[in-house]
């Protein structure tokens, strides 16, 4: 069968800001396979200097650890990349004026041969699976906001529109964490990833701004990745764009290889002595 992931990422940023602290990882056949890609969504937390950098020192440390290391469990090596992301963001914020500086993120390795997905994930950026029409959260936000929303005390539309939505509770950089003690703290766990599926990952400018049923509007159109990823882009900048706006969609089909054709030649029959043996 023939399961080339295919993914589009892109970061805009919006209408109302004056920088990007938005980021993502990319990588669109790790280990040199093409069907595993590495995607997500980074978020530079705002109102503390040093966001833009969190979100850099993330992408750039989870996609090095990513690349240089390919032997082991798949969501052992994204925990360990994940925490060494978290480390070193950690260990930058001893620098002046960089005190609170973190991020937050939701990222995937993604693998079309298991039909299964890795997934780590902080914070208030998200993850959905487009399957069947419907689109499922698969992340929960590290919120009371988001937890309210979660469990149903909120609706949808409520939790877009609270005043303490952008509110967290837990982020990249904020504590040094050892890789045998951040269970509980970050979110790791692997999810179906089925053909005809469409992953996505996004930072909350695009959530905060289009609902469920605006998204899956856009997912439905029978277009390429990458113009459904401008189209969210740009239905979030349509109503505002008040923040950064990051999107990375994902998905494969499963096809199996063409049947070659056969071609018989009719033989000439040759007429021959009998041979004895």
């Amino acid at each position: 069968m023939s399961r080339t992931i295919v993914s589009h990422v892109q970061t805009d940023i919006g209408r109302k800001r004056d920088n990007n602290e938005d980021n993502f990882v990319w990588l669109q056949s790790l280990w040199s396979k093409s069907t595993i890609a590495l995607v997500g969504a980074i978020d530079g937390v705002g109102g503390y200097d040093g966001g833009e950098e969190a979100s850099a020192i993330a992408k750039t440390t989870i996609e090095n650890y990513l690349q240089n290391f390919s032997f082991g469990a798949p969501l052992q090596l994204l925990k360990e990349a994940f925490i060494n992301a978290n480390n070193a963001i950690n260990q930058k914020r001893s620098e002046a004026d960089l005190q609170r500086m973190s991020c937050v993120a939701s990222l995937a390795i993604l693998d079309a041969e298991k039909e299964l997905m890795y997934v780590a994930h902080v914070g208030d950026s998200r993850g959905y699976i487009f399957r069947n029409d419907e689109l499922i959260k698969i992340t929960k936000d590290h919120s009371a906001v988001g937890f309210k929303e979660d469990r149903g005390f909120l609706t949808e539309e409520e939790a877009m529109h609270h005043p303490n939505r952008n509110e967290i509770s837990k982020m990249l950089g904020e504590y040094m964490i050892d890789a045998n003690d951040s269970e509980g703290y970050f979110d790791f766990f692997e999810h179906s990833f089925l053909p005809g599926d469409i992953v996505l990952f996004c930072s909350d400018g695009l959530t905060d701004l289009l609902n469920k049923q605006g998204i899956s509007n856009v997912l439905t159109q029978n277009i390429s990745l990458k113009e459904k990823v401008q189209l969210l882009i740009d239905g979030a900048n349509d109503l505002g764009g008040k923040d950064n706006i990051t999107v990375a969609l994902a998905g494969y089909v499963s096809k199996a290889p063409a049947k070659k054709e056969v071609i018989r030649k009719r033989s000439k029959f040759l007429s021959t002595k009998k041979k004895n043996y």
